[in-house]
């Protein structure tokens, strides 16, 4: 385990550096291009060096300045405001997703039927056929026409537009939602189907045992290190989704920062900022690091087999 974690916090911070270098490195070279086409941005056709530039900022990083917007704000700042958005939307919704998705998951396990419930099965198909851009989409339609055909005032019953922590999170968090609680769903009950067809839940039954209580405390716990990857791996995609959701909702988040960085027509004054774009990959990917770290860790940590697994691939590869 030890060997685990010493390789993984030894890989942190070289990928985070190249990832800091291919995002500034990109904005970098699309100076011309900005200088062009926006004209808050400063800069000129003609490129200096960008190793000299670049060790420049570094050194300016290390010393805790991550540089500043083109409306002179610093860029952690500018960060932390746009994070912090995200993280709650991010948070309840995924939140949701890890209860409902085990829930029903766990209620289409029955012993009266061998398998996944078919409701589950249909359910899956169905969710798993809507994108969460599509579903947003589908809501904003589906409010507007609610608003000008049902309801006699100008106000939609929920909005559906800006930001706020009340009922401005309904639609965007349901957007958000779905996909994942049915592939949560979906993997936790097929492991659980498999897992109580094994020998030791037989045996158990046969024992007298309730079904509930087997299912629940202990072919549950046997599979719990593959749903905590699974829910890590519905976990990266919703924060790669974030970029239509919040752009599609008006939400104030990192998505919708990103969307506004990488858009020429978005009018932004930080368009492909080589900070801003620097520091908002960097962030990404050392997210992306972390859930898979933690992800995996927690694994091992519960199911003693991963450990061993490692531990004689480790000798293997060492031998």
């Amino acid at each position: 385990m030890f060997q685990f974690i010493l390789r993984r916090i030894t890989i942190f911070p070289l990928t985070l550096l190249i990832a800091n270098f291919i995002g500034f490195a990109f904005a970098f070279a699309t100076a011309p291009i900005v200088a062009a086409s926006n004209p808050y941005a400063l800069g000129t056709s003609d490129l200096p060096p960008i190793l000299p530039v670049y060790f420049e900022y570094l050194l300016n990083v290390f010393k805790g300045d991550f540089g500043k917007t083109f409306t002179s704000e610093p860029v952690l700042q500018t960060i932390s405001r746009f994070g912090g958005a995200s993280l709650g939307l991010v948070g309840i919704a995924m939140t949701l997703s890890i209860i409902l998705g085990i829930t029903f998951g766990r209620l289409a396990v029955r012993r009266s039927r061998s398998g996944v419930a078919s409701w589950l099965t249909v359910v899956s198909t169905i969710g798993m056929a809507l994108p969460s851009f599509y579903v947003a989409i589908l809501l904003i339609a589906l409010f507007v026409l609610i608003t000008i055909y049902v309801m006699s005032t100008a106000t939609p019953p929920i909005p559906f537009q800006g930001f706020g922590w009340d009922a401005h999170l309904i639609l965007p968090v349901l957007a958000l939602t779905i996909q994942p609680t049915v592939k949560i769903a979906q993997v936790t009950a097929s492991l659980l189907s498999e897992e109580m067809e094994k020998q030791y839940v037989t045996a158990a039954l046969s024992f007298g045992h309730p079904f509930k209580k087997i299912k629940g405390k202990f072919a549950f716990r046997s599979i719990l290190a593959p749903v905590v990857l699974t829910i890590a791996a519905a976990l990266r995609v919703m924060i790669v989704e974030l970029i239509i959701i919040e752009r599609l909702f008006n939400w104030p988040g990192m998505g919708k920062l990103i969307s506004t960085l990488l858009s020429r027509h978005s009018l932004s004054v930080d368009l492909l900022s080589p900070p801003m774009i620097a520091a908002v990959l960097t962030v990404l990917v050392g997210v992306f690091l972390l859930i898979d770290f933690i992800a995996t860790l927690f694994s091992r940590l519960i199911d003693p087999r991963l450990r061993v697994d490692s531990e004689l691939q480790f000798r293997g590869a060492s031998a």
